[in-house]
């Protein structure tokens, strides 16, 4: 089960949640709802991933939507497995 309590990023050391995603898959996303491109809808621990359309519509609702973090970190490449990024 993922810890959705905030922890910084191994690498950019941004502040990051760990969500757990529909098939139970561990996923870093940014702590702060990003107003303009967030797609990941946290509920509790768990991540919901809306599609473009969706997202959209519930950022204009002023739903907090957030981002995963591979999409913002500059050392995203960096990270071991894919979009595996450790915890701190």
């Amino acid at each position: 089960m993922a810890d959705s309590a905030p922890t910084t990023c191994n690498y950019c050391r941004a502040e990051i949640i760990w969500l757990t995603t529909s098939t139970d898959k561990r996923m870093p996303v940014d702590a702060r709802p990003d107003p303009e491109r967030g797609n990941v809808l946290r509920q509790g621990d768990r991540a919901g991933v809306l599609g473009k359309n969706q997202a959209a519509a519930a950022r204009a609702q002023g739903t907090p939507l957030r981002t995963h973090h591979a999409v913002t970190c500059p050392y995203a490449s960096a990270w071991n497995g894919p979009r595996g990024a450790r915890r701190a």
